[in-house]
């Protein structure tokens, strides 16, 4: 026996023979609910195995035809991949044969069938003009060109014709992708006595095993399956478009409700609001108005929603517009995911519940978005046109935001396993799309490009507003820049690189820039450089510089200021500065230490320099600051900057004598 991981659906009006045609299919009656028996019509969802030509078994889903039940037509269609169009030769088109068909185009069904079942209850002229109507109602949708076999539930005349056209059809079928996320709409909950809790479903991505962790969102549980069975037989695997029936002990069924979403990462989020694409369906009556309360369908998930429309006001027949559907409960969503919507259209003329269209989830979010926002409209289309490509969402992903993201941030955004994730972005990198940050982040070559454009205009603009500075600071830099902070030191290198900015000292300026200084105000520079100088280690206040030097504290201030910038000076913290000189002296005291210990005390380094604490502590924190030490409680070792200039032999060093 061999699997093969698509599903076939039924669809079609009520009592048009769809489950009578399921239990020749599978041998099976999937009517399992005592008030199907009792009515003689399917209410929920039945599954069973087919077996086809080879040897080969699909899935079968047969979803209720009366419109009582749509909803449940809805969470069956979500996991359809070959459809089986019932229609019966004594009644013909229907008003379910047209909402099922609907539904089924805005679930993106692209492949099935047309079975004209009960024809040995009419002529054939009438076989004939129900094949025609047939024709005519499907023109222009995706089963245009399927075939109609004509067969009959009660005399099999026509079987041999359906299966062999059923076999194509499969056959043409392409297989669900197993990669991306294990996701499980849940379709049935139930208890097994010694076994637990036991739910169904059909996963829509990934692939799962005996053992796997799974979360149930957004209820927010973890299990981990005990056992498990596919089409009825127990397996070690489940591949997404197989019916799999799951054995999660840890979970308490009663917690556990059909529209929830077994995932196994909690990355899946739990949402309030979905941005959407919502296409309405040509044949609707009147119009759809903005805010609209409609019954949104997703999944299996059933749940009141209002249409907050992004472009327009209003929708009329067969218009498409980008809209922020606004959910009354959490559903856990992600972008790609078909829905269809439903509602009471006052201006239709009709009562009750209608289908008015459908789309595609685009994005999740708890924030309410405003009508005609460009950025968010352009975002938005990106994504539309990105949904079936993971390597273009993937770019998309790291093109939207202004902060770099791990492969762990990607997993969440583009809903693949890590080893996906890092296969997506090697080939990013490769075409030289994508960079790689510290940390294990990445970024997109035209966000960096966007921030580095932000810094050259913050470094602009900071020169015109203060002349007299040699250049900005990279914290004055980070704070202009909020979230896009984390992709400066990238977008810094590529300035550099292209010659646009420059380092003055300890400054980014632009390239060429100088700040405008005074005769009078060099001189002064000059004057407290010399005093700074002399000072070595015990460097003086800005208090003992000015009256030193017969200057006002403001203008000493400022002038340290901007020796700071160029690099003359080291600031250390907030009261003590150093000459840069006194600065690399301390590195070579540090360094002595360590070629005759492996460590010293900060008492050991204040005797070397031949100061007190007031200014050897602040020199040790600094070289903390830069790598050049490490500190360890009250000892300092080699920091990585250290160990660069010492020899193998100094950095052996002694062991730190005891009691220090």
């Amino acid at each position: 026996m061999t699997r093969k991981n698509i599903m076939l659906g039924t669809a079609g009006h009520v009592d048009h023979g769809k489950t009578a045609l399921v239990k020749v299919l599978t041998g099976c009656d999937t009517d399992t609910l005592a008030e199907e028996k009792q009515r003689g019509l399917t209410i929920d969802l039945g599954f069973a195995p087919c077996r086809l030509a080879g040897n080969r078994v699909v899935g079968v889903v047969d979803v209720p035809g009366h419109v009582d039940f749509i909803r449940n037509m809805v969470a069956g269609a979500h996991g359809i991949d070959v459809v089986i169009f019932v229609v019966a030769a004594d009644d013909g088109i229907m008003p379910q044969t047209h909402e099922h068909l609907h539904v089924l185009t805005l679930m993106g069904v692209k492949h099935g069938l047309v079975a004209l079942t009960k024809i040995d209850l009419v002529d054939d002229a009438r076989r004939s003009t129900v094949i025609d109507n047939i024709r005519a109602l499907l023109a222009g949708t995706f089963l245009e060109a399927a075939p109609i076999c004509p067969l009959s539930n009660i005399t099999g005349e026509g079987f041999e014709g359906f299966f062999d056209a059923l076999n194509q059809v499969v056959d043409a079928c392409d297989e669900r992708p197993s990669s991306g996320l294990l996701r499980v709409w849940v379709e049935d909950v139930f208890t097994i006595r010694g076994s637990g809790t036991v739910v169904t479903g059909i996963p829509s991505s990934g692939r799962l095993r005996l053992g796997d962790p799974l979360h149930l969102l957004p209820a927010g549980l973890m299990g981990h399956v005990r056992r498990m069975q596919v089409y009825g037989e127990e397996a070690a695997e489940a591949r997404a478009g197989e019916c799999v029936a799951m054995n999660l002990p840890e979970i308490d069924h009663l917690a556990v409700k059909r529209g929830q979403v077994l995932c196994e990462s909690d990355a899946v989020p739990a949402v309030s609001m979905a941005e959407a694409e919502l296409r309405v369906l040509g044949s609707m009556r009147g119009r759809v108005e903005d805010y609209l309360e409609a019954h949104f369908h997703v999944g299996t998930a059933s749940a009141l929603a209002r249409l907050a429309m992004l472009e327009g006001t209003e929708m009329l027949p067969g218009q498409t517009q980008l809209v922020q559907v606004r959910l009354a409960e959490p559903l856990a969503l992600v972008p790609g995911e078909r829905f269809v919507v439903r509602a009471n259209l006052p201006s239709s003329g009709q009562s009750g519940l209608t289908t008015i269209g459908g789309g595609r989830i685009l994005g999740v979010s708890n924030t309410r978005l405003r009508r005609q926002k460009q950025w968010t409209l352009d975002s938005l289309t990106a994504r539309r046109e990105a949904l079936d490509d993971p390597l273009r969402w993937g770019e998309l992903m790291l093109k939207e935001t202004a902060a770099p993201l791990t492969l762990a941030d990607l997993t969440k955004r583009c809903f693949l396993r890590a080893n996906e994730v890092a296969a997506l972005v090697k080939t990013l990198q490769a075409g030289g799309r994508v960079m790689s940050l510290s940390g294990g982040a990445f970024a997109h070559r035209e966000a960096v490009g966007q921030v580095a454009a932000r810094i050259l205009a913050a470094i602009q603009s900071f020169h015109a507003a203060n002349p007299q500075r040699a250049g900005v600071t990279t914290e004055e830099l980070a704070a202009s820049l909020g979230p896009c902070a984390r992709l400066q030191e990238r977008a810094v290198a590529s300035l550099l690189q292209a010659g646009k900015v420059e380092r003055n000292g300890v400054v980014l300026a632009q390239a060429g820039w100088s700040a405008r200084v005074t005769d009078r105000d060099q001189q002064l520079c000059d004057r407290i450089t010399a005093a700074m100088t002399q000072a070595g280690w015990a460097t003086p206040s800005a208090e003992e510089l000015a009256a030193a030097v017969g200057e006002l504290l403001p203008r000493v201030e400022r002038m340290l200021r901007l020796l700071t910038e160029r690099g003359v000076l080291v600031r250390l913290d907030e009261r003590v500065t150093m000459h840069r000189d006194a600065v690399e002296a301390g590195q070579q005291v540090a360094l002595r230490l360590f070629a005759q210990r492996a460590s010293f005390s900060t008492m050991e380094f204040r005797d070397a320099l031949g100061v007190s604490r007031k200014f050897a502590v602040p020199l040790l924190d600094y070289l903390d600051k830069v790598r050049f030490t490490v500190r360890s409680g009250n000892h300092r070792t080699p920091g990585l900057e250290a160990r660069k200039r010492l020899t193998p032999a100094e950095g052996a060093g002694a062991p730190p004598a005891r009691g220090h």
